[in-house]
This record gives structure tokens, C-alpha cells and sequence, in this order.
């Protein structure tokens, strides 16, 4: 999360205008496919564990923080629009026990919320040009994408602290961008473990996985 600081005001507002236009967009797109109805009770489930995992944290860096992200999991079980919520319920539950800034509320949804979410739908589409293997889904998509998605995620927000000079780019901020290579491997091993669980024991919850084109058709 990006810390209390002396954030200039233009970063705020762009902060609160991108995350507008990101909730919109996805409350668009769920009233659309409403109909298909919400799968309540995972959804809570993985909302439960992520408010945990975000308050699992390794300190760096005088007010930052590392922890787990769950963005790839939950945008390939619930699909892009969906992921939103269990993420920004985590982050609003770090917020409050952080007693964090709400102002920059809107900043950190786009970093730790929506950047994620559109980093894993872009690493899906990807796997979706690759071969028709459920093994490919599970390695390619779960594993090795959700390490890419921590990873580019953790250098984002270290550019960014650097970008509105917060920290300055020395050893201290290297040091947080790399130990995000630490976290990219412990979620890449769990997203992975739990996705093999899902795809074997209930393909139907996972909204990204096509059963008919990584099993009958492979």
C-alpha cells in the first residue's frame, strides 16, 4: 500500500477517478450477467481468506509491507469483474486495521486492486493462444502467471513510490522491489496448488477454465 505521506493532491484525485471508472466498468459488466447469479458462498470464502493473507505481512520499508496478492486465483475462478470484490474488501479490512489514510484509498485500490486483476486477465488471454492442456492451465496460467502478476505488481508500486518521492530510489526501495520475487514464488506455489484442487474437484467453480476444451477436446 502506498503509505501515509505527503502525497500531492493530482496523484489523490487520479487515484479516485481511475478507481470510479474501474468500479463502474465492473458493476456494468455484473449487472449484465446477473442472471448467471453469484457464487455467494465462495466468494466469501475467498473474501475471508484474503482479509487474513493481506494481514499476513512482511515489514520493509518504514510503512510498507509485503503480502500475499491472490489476484490471479480469484480473477480465474470468478472471472475479472467478480475478482474485484474479495480484493477490495481485503484492502478496506487493512485500511482499517492500519487506521491507514482513506484518502489514498482510491491510489491503492488501483495498484493493489484493479492493476492485478488487469495483469491476470491479460496473462489469461495468453494462455487461452496456448495449447489446449490442462496442464498448461495449471503451470501457465496458474503458477508461473500468478508469480508474474506479484512480480509486476511489486515493481509498480515501487516505481511509484518513486515516482511521487516518497522514497527515493536507493538501496532501501531496491531491496522492497526484490524481495517481491520472494512473495511472487509463495504465491505462484499456493495459487497453484489450490487451482490443481479446483480444476481436478470442482471444475464448474472456476470461471476461466473451459472443461470441454482442457479435458474432452484435449
Amino acid at each position: 500500500m502506498i503509505p501515509e505521506a505527503a502525497v500531492d493532491s493530482s496523484w489523490v484525485i487520479l487515484g479516485f477517478v481511475l478507481a470510479a471508472y474501474g468500479y463502474w466498468r465492473c458493476g456494468c459488466v455484473l449487472w449484465k450477467t446477473r442472471a448467471a447469479g453469484v457464487p455467494w458462498l465462495p466468494l466469501l470464502i475467498s473474501t475471508l481468506t484474503l482479509i487474513v493473507l493481506w494481514h499476513i505481512r512482511a515489514g520493509t520499508l518504514p510503512g510498507l509491507s509485503l503480502h500475499l496478492l491472490g489476484a490471479m486465483l480469484c480473477t480465474l475462478v470468478f472471472g475479472p469483474a467478480l475478482a474485484v470484490v474479495p480484493l477490495s474488501l481485503a484492502l478496506v479490512s487493512v485500511c482499517l486495521t492500519m487506521h491507514a489514510e482513506w484518502m489514498l484509498l482510491g491510489l491503492n485500490a488501483c495498484l493493489l486492486v484493479f492493476w492485478p486483476i488487469l495483469i491476470s486477465r491479460l496473462f489469461t488471454h495468453l494462455v487461452s493462444k496456448l495449447p489446449s492442456n490442462i496442464f498448461v492451465f495449471i503451470f501457465v496460467g496458474g503458477f508461473f502467471s500468478s508469480a508474474g502478476v506479484v512480480l509486476l505488481t511489486g515493481w509498480t508500486l515501487a516505481g511509484m513510490l518513486w515516482m511521487m518521492q516518497i522514497y527515493p530510489w536507493g538501496g532501501m526501495l531496491e531491496d522492497f522491489a526484490s524481495y517481491w520475487l520472494l512473495v511472487a514464488f509463495s504465491e505462484a506455489w499456493l495459487t497453484g496448488m489450490l487451482l490443481t484442487v479446483l480444476v481436478v474437484y470442482r471444475p464448474e467453480q472456476v470461471a476461466m477454465f473451459d472443461a470441454a476444451r482442457y479435458i474432452d477436446q484435449a
